[in-house]
């Protein structure tokens, strides 16, 4: 078949209808119209054009000046015909020249018909300053701009400091007036949002309920807000139990949506740490075990320990839900939730071993981002228990630039001492770990957790230096299936390790280490412990025991007489006892009495605390020691019987 169209005839009459062949002769029409202009204005052209060849132009300005009846001559002709010399075309062209400038020149100021005064033209955004021009910006792009301007003028007396409460409250009562039936609007601007928290924060009782009342239908869209969450924030801080309360049940049903919210997640985890109530926090964590528990809520406790007691047939589908939840949370931004780390460690509780194993890969190189909770410490302390060895090695080189922060973290030390406990590559441990730590070592040894740390190196599982509820959270990693390694020769390894930086720490900086109170535990730890020469570090703390003693009012900061260093060396002159019992030759004793100036003991006896450490230097029975302190002091036997306090009266019954 042939489909092509059918050709049509050139004269083939078509039949219009009256209202089409009433529009047919108007265009018609128009278009005649448009050709007889178009001819008239090509005759005028053409007529114009012979006329301009016919003019003879002027040869000079000379010939056309003319001498005018006082004999002055003027230009009146020239000018003429240099008119008649231009064409028409060109004229209008100058004409329409000089009414465009003249329309861009400066318009006069000129009387209104209102008879209202004299103003001037709006004049251009270019000839504005930069001031203006913002502002005007400003005006078309927000809203309530005059209103925030209005309002940020008295936000700014009222957070005044030397501002009386009356005329505060006063100012209050204005700035909720201005805003009144606005604040929903106002709320999520990077300015105004202040205002409002600031009213929230210094109105009265009254003034808190009315604007509680305007914005409490919006709580979920202001936590997502960026500017609008500080608002929710200052509810929770200064807003009363009710309004409180009502901000957790806007919550209800979308923890799970906010919690991987950038902005959200925020404010749910300030209200989760800082303001959830038992019942509150386990209604929150309810919500990731499946859409039935955070639909459906109780005002009881309900935990998952519980739940799996009441209801064991439910455990594979709370812990599916679980898993598909915390799946998508593995963000540095999410898993540093205190929520989640909550959740997490529920999961790894009650989890099948498969499921532990798959979480843990997915979970093994962000574990540094949960080491600052307790729950986070625990979840990364089970991930080291249970994980194979490739997941061991990614956990401690996810560490690697955080080490030293991880040693002074309440809760992150943790994970390190379970390390030592359960890693059987000692090598790694070095490198990884070791090294950085000991750059810093004295960072590490003045704070309260890192001296944990080196003491466990030290002496792992020390009942003087470790709670027992730590040994026995610890001791959950001993019987794992990964560790092959005797743990004797683990820790013996890790010793050496460390054991010539420490006894250089000592020698270098002994003098704050032997004042210090909290150090001492340490100190005593190193010289007990650490394997290595110790002479070079009882040789520094006997050059600090050798300085002038010299007593100066009621205070001397001379070791014998400081609070925290008499203590320290009566316990490194007892622990010569358990050196000596070992057949260890380096005894601070000898050392301490071969070194001192003449007279130093002798000068001691002035105050209790150096009678005591000359006690306890006899005590020890060494006989080069206790010849040494007698041939000191007996001559001073006489002056030490005059002497009424208890140090002096204890020493003066051992030389007799």
């Amino acid at each position: 078949m042939n489909s092509s169209p059918k050709k049509v005839k050139k004269n083939a009459s078509v039949r219009l209808t009256p209202e089409g062949a009433s529009t047919k002769k108007k265009e018609i029409k128009r278009l005649k119209n448009d050709s007889d202009e178009r001819k008239e204005i090509k005759a005028k052209r053409k007529k114009l054009k012979l006329e301009n060849d016919r003019e003879s132009p002027v040869k000079t300005k000379k010939d056309a000046v003319r001498q005018d009846p006082d004999g002055e001559s003027t230009t009146e002709d020239v000018k003429l015909k240099e008119k008649k010399k231009k064409k028409p075309l060109q004229n209008l062209k100058d004409a329409s020249k000089k009414v465009k400038s003249f329309a861009t020149k400066k318009a006069v100021k000129r009387k209104n018909e209102n008879e209202e005064g004299t103003e001037a033209k709006k004049p251009k955004l270019v000839e504005m300053k930069k001031k203006d021009r913002r502002e005007i910006r400003k005006k078309s792009e927000q809203d309530n701009y005059d209103l925030s301007k209005r309002i940020k003028k008295i936000w700014e007396q009222i957070r005044k400091h030397d501002i009386s409460k009356a005329q505060q409250e006063k100012l209050c009562t204005e700035l909720y007036n201005l805003c009144k039936g606005k604040i929903k609007e106002i709320i999520f601007a990077h300015d105004t949002t202040r205002v409002i928290q600031d009213l929230f924060k210094y109105g009265t009782t009254e003034h808190k309920a009315l604007v509680f009342e305007e914005i409490k239908d919006h709580f979920l869209e202001m936590v997502k807000s960026k500017y609008a969450k500080f608002c929710v924030r200052k509810i929770m801080k200064y807003g009363n139990k009710e309004q409180k309360n009502h901000v957790f049940k806007a919550f209800h049903g979308n923890i799970r949506k906010l919690i991987r919210h950038s902005e959200a997640s925020d404010i749910i985890e300030f209200c989760y740490n800082q303001y959830a109530n038992a019942q509150q926090r386990s209604s929150m964590v309810e919500e990731f075990y499946g859409p039935s528990f955070a639909l459906f809520k109780t005002s009881e406790v309900r935990t998952l320990e519980k739940l799996m007691d009441a209801e064991p047939l439910k455990k594979d589908s709370i812990l599916g839900n679980m898993k598909a939840t915390l799946e998508p949370c593995i963000d540095k931004n999410i898993v540093s939730q205190t929520l989640v780390h909550r959740v997490f460690l529920e999961f790894f509780t009650y989890c099948y071993p498969k499921q532990r194993t798959t979480m843990i890969e997915a979970l093994r190189e962000s574990l540094v981002h949960m080491l600052h909770t307790r729950d986070g410490a625990m979840v990364a302390m089970t991930c080291l228990w249970y994980g194979t060895k490739k997941d061991r090695k990614l956990i401690i080189k996810s560490l690697k630039t955080h080490v030293v922060k991880i040693c002074k973290e309440e809760y992150g030390h943790l994970l390190l001492l379970a390390i030592f406990d359960v890693v059987d590559d000692t090598v790694l441990i070095k490198k990884a770990i070791l090294d950085e730590m000991l750059k810093a070592v004295s960072e590490v040894a003045f704070d309260q957790y890192g001296r944990k740390v080196l003491c466990y190196l030290l002496n792992s599982r020390d009942p003087l230096h470790f709670h027992p509820d730590i040994i026995k959270c610890l001791a959950k990693g001993d019987n794992n299936e990964t560790s092959k390694k005797d743990p004797t020769a683990r820790k013996s390894e890790l010793l050496a390790a460390v054991s010539p930086a420490l006894i250089q720490f000592v020698a270098d900086n002994v003098k704050n280490i032997v004042m210090n109170n909290s150090s001492i535990l340490l100190l005593m730890s190193i010289l007990t412990h650490a394997t290595g020469d110790m002479t070079e570090t009882m040789k520094a703390l006997v050059q600090c025991v050798a300085e002038p003693f010299e007593t100066k009012g009621t205070e001397s900061h001379h070791i014998i007489e400081h609070p925290a260093g008499h203590i320290t060396l009566k316990r490194i002159i007892a622990h010569d006892k358990s050196r000596k019992e070992a057949k260890n030759e380096v005894l601070f004793s000898r050392i301490l009495v071969d070194n001192l100036p003449a007279g130093a003991m002798k000068s001691w006896i002035v105050c209790n605390r150096g009678c005591f450490v000359l006690v306890n230097l006899l005590e020890l029975a060494d006989k080069h020691v206790t010849t040494a302190v007698q041939n000191e002091i007996l001559p001073e036997k006489k002056s030490l019987k005059k002497l009424n306090f208890k140090g002096a009266q204890i020493l003066f019954s051992k030389l007799t």
